[in-house]
């Protein structure tokens, strides 16, 4: 085969030194065993040889005998070839045009309308003449040949017949070439047809002219169903318009190899690796697919794994590693990086860069203990802390096993990293708070025991201890030794009645059972008596505990307190013989005959009014004030409106007459009609309720002191629940002392409003007022809610630092800021808003719900009302919004309630702005 550096062109046709190059050209262009790509390329090097022709272009006939494709050049720029690489049969190109007459043609490039091809090249530069001549041979049409040359020099000019009689040689070339090839054809098809990869052939057009067997079978459709299609539509929908947009380039490059989508005649899909080459034959270009789905699958089953294993492994923190001992390679899982506070990644790791984040104090113990896992006298398990890149500290648990080689020497380590950070720590923790309750139960002022499952006493306070004058840890056999009587009936409590054996073996709760004691000292003592059994998950009985309530000196206050009673009662009924004497105050008004007024003695020693005074009811009308002291208006005097057919029931008035005190009455008032319902008069009682108004003060003052003595068993209580809820290890234990929690910070909660309610109303809440940031302390209390991701706060503007009690007004926010949480509906926003009006800061708390009807409003602030919970009821005494309102007037403000029913609330308060804040 010539090469083209072989080739020496001439201007004049061959001269006498080419003459051996020419014949090399046309021996090698006759030899049988050519390919027709051969022949093209050699019938190039002939005609350039012979003609020196600038541009030189064979074309070839497709299989389909309707597209010349480009299969040998020489000469020809890159341009050129984009736009004359392939030219259909039918178009208005001179190479077509010779290939469907079969007559050589001569055609001057500069002319007027010349073909198209022909038009290309000459604006590229190509040539003055083309010369154009159809390959034929045994009237069999094998393509084209086309050549561009300088002008003609003279009439004598042999250029065309010359290239004729060259294209005979070459036609006969070719014909030779397809019979020799014809034989390699068949070979070539028995191979298409059992290839075991999918095959398909197709236009310049991308319609499917050829498909293997293999390809029938991948995708689901017979030969002549796939050969009504194209390449296009073996791809899915979507893929489609990238492919066409892809095809020219694919035609120009000449292959193409990628991974992809491809759609089968029932619509299933499948990935396939696919390697295409173009023009493998004229107008002929060649596919093959092969099937990946199995492999993709895998390939994804097994990275899905990999997922699931790194997912574990991050849920359970643990990671993993390995060791290659020689030459020193870690691996680490992406987990075990995260443990160890470095970033994920396949870099090599070494031994010395795990010893670099191990603490320092702990590198010791870590090399000892992987030498020893190395020599094999132990195993390598221990905990060691790591220092993370940020500097701090996290506890792991690492586990190892060595890999030897044949001899038994050490090749490599594989082990696990667990991160017990927390574990650790709340180990701790545990044992701070096992230290904390033996401390608690030894400040604590009641006794406390414990026992285990059998009933054997383990442990005791120091009160329980004093209480019964020491103490004696036995088991249920002894329990004799503790004396007691029960309280109510006066016999000897049995060993078998205590309730720590009920609790043990009934798994009875007892409270607070009264027991007459004689401690082990002499004395006697009354004890209230509690036993609860603890238990595990399971519910089983692992102990039980007992309380002893030291109320000796309780129960002689208790004994004197009712002597005390008793001799007010005495008193009492002396004094109630007196008030007998002297009934309350009435007033008949009859107007049978013009008003006339008729009182009994109490009434005139209230009122100051005789019976016989023309003027009394002037004189009713100048004594009588409403309670806050102002004279009553003209006609709203109870026995006025009584007169007009009102009914007046507990109303309360004050009778205030000269150089004495303001005698506080409650007054009825009921008009008096005879049978026919005419209007006699009305009837006006006048009682004394100064009495009944000192009661309310010591009612108040009771109430204080029964909320402060509470206060002390409740704080018992809380700390001992507390305690054993932290330091159980009995879930169910633990629940219910977490309940015991619960309810009593309820029941402080509802004592601490009790002591605000009779502060406020005996007007003896004290303020501690000192300079506060209202936007902080409403930041706080949202903080500190149960549910702050509900509620926002918005600051409109600038709001001054204002004078009140920050505690207080944190109690308002708080009371507030629960109702709206409580009354409004589930998983809404709860809306905080604080803006300056004039001198005040007005706060508003605006929840979404069913509102507040309008009955419910005018009590809305008064004592012990409750609201209507949506989907259940709300605990509590109904003082929170009482409580708020005495707080808000207290500091000078005001608070109010707006409702739209179905829709909002919104519960406004505001604060005088003071001078200077």
């Amino acid at each position: 085969m010539l090469e083209a550096d072989e080739v020496i062109h001439s201007d004049k046709g061959i001269s006498t030194g080419h003459v051996d190059v020419f014949a090399k050209l046309a021996t090698g262009l006759l030899r049988s065993t050519s390919e027709p790509r051969d022949a093209h390329r050699l019938a190039v090097e002939l005609v350039a040889t012979a003609l020196g022709g600038d541009v030189t272009l064979v074309y070839g006939l497709s299989g389909d005998a309707r597209t010349l494709a480009l299969s040998a050049h020489r000469g020809a720029p890159e341009a050129l070839l984009d736009r004359v690489g392939s030219l259909p049969l039918e178009s208005a190109s001179l190479a077509a045009h010779v290939a469907r007459t079969r007559r050589a043609a001569d055609v001057d490039v500069a002319a007027k309308d010349v073909p198209s091809d022909i038009h290309a090249a000459a604006e590229l530069g190509c040539g003055q003449r083309a010369l154009a001549v159809p390959l034929v041979s045994e009237e069999h049409l094998f393509g084209v040949l086309v050549c561009f040359t300088p002008r003609a020099e003279n009439s004598r000019d042999r250029s065309l017949p010359m290239l004729s009689a060259l294209t005979s040689l070459i036609a006969a070339s070719l014909a030779s070439a397809t019979r020799a090839t014809a034989e390699t054809d068949w070979k070539y098809r028995r191979l298409f047809e059992h290839a075991l990869d999918c095959i398909v052939i197709c236009d310049d057009a991308g319609r499917l002219v050829d498909v293997n067997p293999r390809a029938c079978e991948l995708l689901g459709a017979s030969r002549d169903e796939l050969l009504r299609g194209n390449v296009f539509d073996l791809r899915p929908p979507e893929c489609r318009a990238e492919a066409r947009a892809n095809w020219s380039e694919f035609l120009r490059v000449g292959h193409w190899a990628a991974e992809g989508t491809f759609l089968r005649a029932d619509g299933s899909t499948f990935v396939c690796e696919f390697n295409a080459q173009a023009h493998f034959v004229p107008g002929r270009h060649m596919g093959i697919l092969r099937d990946v789905t199995a492999r993709k699958q895998s390939e994804e089953a097994l990275r899905q794994s990999e997922e699931r294993l790194a997912r574990a492994q991050r849920i359970a923190h643990v990671g993993s590693w390995q060791w290659e001992i020689d030459p020193d390679e870690a691996s680490w899982s992406d987990e075990c990086c995260r443990l160890f506070g470095l970033p994920p990644g396949t870099e090599t790791r070494s031994y010395k860069k795990f010893l670099s984040i191990v603490h320092p104090d702990d590198r010791a113990n870590v090399d000892e203990a992987v030498r020893r896992a190395l020599d094999g006298t132990r195993m390598y398990s221990l905990d060691l802390r790591v220092v993370v890149e940020d500097g701090r500290e996290r506890i792991v648990h690492v586990e190892g096993d060595v890999f030897r080689d044949e001899k038994g020497c050490p090749i490599r380590m594989c082990g696990t990293v667990l991160d017990v950070t927390e574990q650790r720590r709340a180990e701790t923790a545990l044992q701070k708070s096992e230290l904390l309750f033996r401390q608690v139960l030894e400040a604590l002022p009641v006794g406390v025991w414990v026992s285990d499952e059998r009933g054997q006493l383990v442990l005791v306070n120091p009160a329980g201890r004093r209480i019964w004058g020491g103490a004696r840890l036995v088991g249920p056999e002894r329990f004799g030794e503790y004396k007691a009587w029960w309280g109510d009936s006066g016999k000897k409590v049995e060993a078998d009645e205590w309730a720590i054996l009920r609790a043990l073996r009934n798994g009875e709760s007892v409270q607070n059972e009264l027991v007459a004691i004689e401690a082990f000292d002499g004395t006697h003592r009354l004890i209230l008596n509690s036993a609860a059994p603890v238990r595990d998950a399971e519910g089983r009985i692992l102990g039980a505990f007992v309380i002893n309530d030291d109320v000796t000196e309780q129960r002689r206050l208790e004994a004197e307190r009712e002597r005390l009673v008793e001799a007010l009662s005495t008193e009492r009924r002396w004094l109630r013989a007196v008030i007998d004497g002297s009934p309350i105050g009435i007033v008949l008004c009859e107007l049978e005959n013009g008003a006339r007024y008729v009182m009994n003695r109490r009434a005139e020693e209230l009122l100051g009014v005789a019976n016989s005074d023309p003027d009394a009811l002037g004189k009713i009308r100048k004594r009588l004030r409403l309670p806050d002291g102002t004279p009553v208006p003209r006609g709203d005097l109870s026995i006025e409106r009584g007169m007009r057919g009102e009914v007046v029931t507990g109303r309360e008035m004050l009778i205030r007459a000269p150089d004495k005190p303001d005698v506080p009455v409650l007054t009825n008032a009921s008009p008096i009609h005879s049978d026919a319902g005419q209007h006699l008069g009305t009837v006006v009682t006048y009682e004394d309720i100064t009495p009944l108004k000192e009661l309310e003060r010591m009612r108040q003052e009771w109430t204080s002191v029964v909320a402060h003595d509470l206060r002390q068993p409740v704080t018992t209580i809380t700390t001992l629940a507390s305690m054993l809820a932290r330091s159980s290890a009995d879930p169910t234990a633990r629940r219910r002392a977490e309940r015991i929690v619960e309810s009593a910070e309820r029941l402080g909660r509802m004592i601490g409003d009790l002591l605000d309610l009779s502060r406020i109303e005996a007007h003896r809440l004290e303020l501690v007022r000192a300079p506060t940031d209202i936007p902080e302390l409403l930041a706080h209390v949202i903080e500190a809610s149960g549910d702050r991701e509900r509620v926002t706060l918005s600051i409109c503007g600038d709001l001054p630092v204002v004078s009140v009690d920050a505690q207080r007004l944190e109690q308002v926010a708080e009371n507030l800021l629960s109702n709206a949480l409580k009354y409004g509906t589930p998983g809404t926003p709860i809306e905080v808003v604080a803006e300056r009006r004039g001198a005040e800061i007005m706060v508003a708390v605006r929840n979404q719900g069913p509102g507040i009807v309008a009955e419910d409003m005018r009590t809305l602030f008064e004592r012990f009302k409750r609201g209507r919970a949506q989907g259940g009821s709300i605990k509590g005494l109904g003082l929170g919004l009482y409580i708020v309102r005495g707080l808000v007037e207290a500091h000078g403000g005001r608070v109010h309630a707006e409702s739209v029913p179905g829709e909002s609330t919104t519960f406004t308060f505001s604060l005088p702005i003071t001078e200077g804040g």
